[in-house]
This record gives C-alpha cells, sequence and structure tokens, in this order.
C-alpha cells in the first residue's frame, strides 16, 4: 500500500463529501433571503469543517486500533491494521490529531472575532457532541443514536453556521434556527443515510467490539426501512423549504436525483457491502450536492 492510499484509509477522505451538502445548503439560503455573501468565511468555514471531520475520523482509527489491541485480534481477523500497522504509526496518528486540532481551534477561534460570538456557542455545542460521538466512556457511536447524531451535527449545525457567517449578527434570529431544520432537513437525513449504511455493513464486527448500534436494535431490514424513509423525510423537508419559499425554485432540480436515489438504494437493500455497496450511499449524496450546487449557481446568475 503506498502513502496515499494509506493516507485516504486513515482519514477516510471520501467522507468529506458529506460536508459540501450542508455547507451548499447554508450558502443557497442566505444567498436567497439575505442576497449576500462572503467568501472569506466561508472558505474558512469550510477548512475548520473539513479538518473538524478529519480528527473525528482519525480519532475512530485511532479507537479501532486500540480495541483491536485489547480483544488480541491479529492482521487477518481486523482491517483496521491495514490503516495503523505498528505501535510507531499508532503515535504519529495521535500527534497529528493534537496538531490538527490546534490548527483547527485556531482557525475557529479566528472565525469567531470576524463573525459573530453565536459562531463560538454553535462552534462549542458540535465540539461537544463530536467528542462525545466518539469519545469518552461511552461514546455515542457505538449506540443506536449515533446515525442521528452525525446527521445533526454535520447537516444542521454546518448548514446554520453556514448562514450565520454571511449574514450580519443583527439579522441572527431563532426563526432562522427553525427554518433551517427544513432546509437542512435532506443533507440531516442523507448523512444519516451514511452512518446507516456504514453501520449495516459493519454490523458482525461491529458486534465483535460491543458495538451496538441502530441495526441491533431495529435488525437489518429495519434499519433498510429507516435508510430508505430518511430519503423520503428528506425530499419531503426540501418540498416545505422549496413552498414556503426559504429556498429558491431552483432548488426543485434536487428532485431529479429520486430515480438515481431509488436504484442505488435497491442495489443496497439487496446486499450490503463496505466494499462493493458502500459506496452507493456516497454516491447519493454525491449526486444531492451537485444539484445543490448547480441550483445555487443558477440562483446566482439569474436571481428571481
Amino acid at each position: 500500500m503506498n502513502t496515499w492510499q494509506k493516507i485516504t484509509r486513515v482519514t477516510r477522505l471520501h467522507s468529506l463529501i458529506a460536508s459540501v451538502l450542508p455547507f451548499c445548503l447554508g450558502i443557497l439560503f442566505a444567498l436567497y433571503q439575505y442576497h449576500t455573501l462572503n467568501f472569506f468565511h466561508n472558505v474558512l468555514f469550510f477548512i475548520i469543517c473539513c479538518l473538524m471531520q478529519i480528527i473525528v475520523n482519525l480519532f475512530d482509527t485511532v479507537k479501532d486500533y486500540q480495541n483491536s489491541l485489547k480483544y488480541n485480534l491479529t492482521q487477518e481477523q481486523d482491517g483496521i491494521f491495514k490503516k495503523i500497522s505498528s505501535p510507531q504509526e499508532y503515535q504519529r496518528l495521535k500527534y497529528l490529531i493534537y496538531l490538527l486540532t490546534g490548527i483547527g481551534l485556531v482557525l475557529a477561534l479566528w472565525l469567531v472575532v470576524v463573525t459573530s460570538p453565536l459562531i463560538l456557542i454553535l462552534g462549542l455545542t458540535g465540539a461537544a457532541i463530536g467528542y462525545l460521538y466518539s469519545g469518552g466512556p461511552h461514546p455515542i457511536q457505538n449506540g443506536p443514536l449515533g446515525d442521528s447524531a452525525s446527521g445533526i451535527i454535520m447537516g444542521y449545525i454546518i448548514s446554520l453556521a453556514c448562514v450565520l457567517i454571511n449574514i450580519a449578527p443583527n439579522q441572527a434570529s431563532w426563526s432562522i434556527a427553525g427554518q433551517m431544520i427544513f432546509v437542512a432537513g435532506i443533507a440531516i437525513f442523507a448523512i444519516t443515510n451514511i452512518s446507516l449504511a456504514n453501520n449495516l455493513c459493519d454490523y458482525e464486527e461491529d458486534i465483535k467490539f460491543n458495538r451496538f448500534t441502530s441495526v441491533s436494535y431495529l435488525g437489518k431490514e429495519g434499519t433498510l426501512r429507516l435508510y430508505l424513509f430518511n430519503y423520503l423525510l428528506g425530499y419531503g423537508c426540501l418540498l416545505v423549504s422549496i413552498i414556503m419559499h426559504w429556498l429558491p425554485i431552483e432548488t426543485i432540480l434536487v428532485f431529479l436525483t429520486i430515480p438515481l436515489i431509488l436504484k442505488n438504494t435497491k442495489k443496497f437493500w439487496k446486499f450490503q457491502s463496505k466494499q462493493k455497496t458502500f459506496v452507493l450511499t456516497i454516491r447519493n449524496d454525491i449526486a444531492i450536492t451537485l444539484t445543490v450546487v448547480l441550483a445555487t449557481i443558477i440562483y446566482a446568475i439569474f436571481p428571481n
């Protein structure tokens, strides 16, 4: 395995795509409702989001390695050793987590200074949930609420923060927070489904590590039904947002992704595999994201 392959395995760079959808929805809402966009704030915030996602992924990898040693698993029994093959690599990863966390904190404080204290509140909330999600004695991701937590952290908090960094502090209101539940809905449920798909594929391995996710409680059939229902809820939230004029009519383009989502969901329903079908859920997220980006570009060029 070359260096780049190891980096992508350890950091799970593919998961960064999940940050793009809520980010774009926040931008589209701010652009449509307030006709404002701050390029510098958005770039800075996006870098912070990517850093935080990488940190969580690295922390997960470190925890998996610790669990593998705890349960005396061998190279053949557990794929985590393909990511961390020695105690030296394990130590280097821990130092990398500390370094990236420090950089993220500096950038986050800078963003708070140039925007609003509300960003600090959202940031602390997201950081607290993020730590509880993968850290502590009883990580949320090891239980039935892990999927929902990931959707809320990334789908809702990123979207709301993205709106707040683009508007004046005196324009912030509780109504925005309420509207963003629907505006960010499709991101919340799409990201939740990435976590659900991951847990479905890792069900046997999770049991081995005493991780009882939603799949343990709902069963595979019940979790797959929830997976499909989440997409329906996401599109429902999007429809409400368009009808209520919280998002521009151009956002209706996202509904063109429904046939692809149904096709990929049908394939994933038949067979859940990390190597073969997990990528279908990532493709669903990419398809939805691309249509949101397209809707944003069209609205920016031809505002109505």
